[in-house]
């Protein structure tokens, strides 16, 4: 492959457009870009990283998509700041502490 670029080409617009040909947008691109999700930049320790990852691969989505569930719930979540009622709505933890206390 030449790596030299022909300069006089850009002179003649009707050579240009035959040379080089616009590439449209996936549509997939456009919905991305329409939806009410806002890009931003966040620093996170990488041992959060790697458990979202782990758990976004296990249940087959993304792992921002999982991040972003996580987020929703706490903001959705019960309003009580009783510890024991968030531990009995907790099935995960339950199941744990079932585990534990088993094994004493």
């Amino acid at each position: 492959m030449n790596d030299n670029f022909d300069e006089s080409i850009l002179k003649d617009e009707k050579e240009f457009k035959k040379r080089f040909r616009r590439i449209e947008r996936p549509a997939f691109v456009d919905k991305v870009v329409k939806s009410n999700k806002n890009r931003i930049t966040i620093m996170l320790d990488p041992d959060v990283i790697q458990h979202f990852k782990g758990e976004a691969e296990r249940l087959h989505i993304g792992y921002q998509t999982l991040i972003n569930q996580t987020l929703r719930d706490i903001i959705n979540g019960p309003k009580s700041s009783d510890p024991i009622e968030k531990l009995l709505k907790d099935k995960k933890a339950l199941k744990r502490l079932k585990r534990e206390l088993e094994a004493v």
